[in-house]
């Protein structure tokens, strides 16, 4: 039977997720950072919280760890942020080293592998807002990424409840279907495709044939995206979680939410480098 209440709690908190991301992009470069920030702290806070606990996750720890993440993601504009943040892996390395717990170097590698996890795709992200606004007012194309994630996570969550029969990956995610990866995928492209055919400030920023680029991209999406989703879903199943955190009432914690676009964000700047180099070659008089 379905729960009137928390089914308007989930779509309230998703609605103000969905609104603060709009408002960043269209606030260009200074607000997509700012949510990458965002974004970058609380999933650091999130991930030490799932290895270790409310106990195990020391304060200190976790703040000197939002600090290296914080340092990774603006080092997009200013490069010697990455020496700064050179300095923090140091730094930790000194502090495990003086740790009297039982197990130190898990606690480092906890804490390296959410700067990689976490950080990396955030640097990205506080990247293409650089380079958007260079060509646009706005950041837009970057918008265009979410949106495309949405579509494919509701397409593929409508496809795979109507028609879901053969598992995805079952020991990982038992609920994920064929189908439903297939719909999804289909959504995406489809919307990819609407996206670059509109000449919308959506499809531009530094693209050659924003109609097939963004057709690719749903494919591409697609694809990450469900891999994103499925990574999560093997840290949390190994952990015995349900959710990353309780920030988002009916939703989960952030790493909940942007799971996704975790993997989708590299797998866009490789397509994006991969693509326009292929463009440009197609003009060079050699």
């Amino acid at each position: 039977m379905l729960d009137i209440k928390k089914t308007g709690i989930r779509a309230l908190s998703g609605a103000v997720y969905v609104t603060m991301i709009v408002l960043a992009c269209w606030c260009g470069a200074p607000g997509l950072t700012l949510l990458a920030l965002l974004f970058g702290a609380l999933g650091m806070f999130e991930f030490r919280q799932m290895r270790f606990g409310p106990q195990g996750a020391s304060l200190p720890l976790t703040v000197y760890d939002i600090f290296g993440i914080c340092c990774l993601i603006l080092s997009a504009y200013w490069l010697p942020l990455l020496m700064l943040w050179v300095t923090w892996m140091m730094g930790r390395m000194v502090i495990t080293i003086y740790s009297r717990a039982d197990h130190p170097e898990k606690q480092f590698a906890v804490d390296m592998a959410g700067q990689v996890y976490i950080g990396i795709p955030l640097f990205i992200m506080t990247l293409m807002a650089k380079f958007c606004d260079l060509d646009i007012a706005t950041c837009m194309p970057v918008l265009s990424i979410f949106i495309l994630i949405w579509v494919n996570d509701t397409g593929a969550f409508i496809f795979g409840s109507i028609f879901g029969r053969h598992k995805l990956f079952e020991r990982v995610s038992p609920k994920k279907s064929w189908e439903g990866f297939w719909g999804g995928a289909l959504c995406a492209i489809g919307g990819g495709a609407l996206i670059g055919a509109t000449g919308t400030d959506l499809a531009q920023g530094s693209i050659t044939d924003p109609l097939w680029f963004w057709l690719g991209a749903g494919a591409v999406i697609a694809v990450a995206a469900t891999f994103g989703d499925l990574f999560e879903s093997v840290i949390k199943r190994n952990l015995h979680i349900k959710d990353s955190g309780n920030i988002m009432p009916g939703h989960g914690g952030i790493l909940d939410r942007i799971d996704s676009l975790l993997m989708v964000l590299p797998a866009m700047l490789l397509y994006f480098l991969i693509y326009n180099c292929t463009a440009l070659m197609t003009v060079l008089p050699f």
